[in-house]
């Protein structure tokens, strides 16, 4: 029974630790909402993991012209 509790708790902390990994193209759901809210009409679909750290990157920072450098990293 010992044996049994021990492995279901590590399948479980196994499958956690896989669900936290993402893909490095895409945004998480916050920065998603938030760089479409600066760039309503921007297509945030199959970005590179170059574009996605950038905008990431952008979203973190205190500037003003977010929108604006966000669109220039979709063109």
């Amino acid at each position: 029974m010992k044996r049994l509790m021990i492995a279901t708790a590590l399948v479980l902390a196994a499958a956690g630790t896989a669900s936290a990994v993402t893909d490095p193209g895409e945004l998480s759901a916050p920065a998603r909402m938030e760089a479409q809210r600066l760039v309503p009409n921007g297509d945030f679909d199959n970005l590179s993991a170059a574009q996605a750290d950038a905008i990431r990157s952008i979203l973190s920072s205190d500037e003003d012209a977010r929108g604006g450098q966000i669109r220039s990293v979709l063109n």
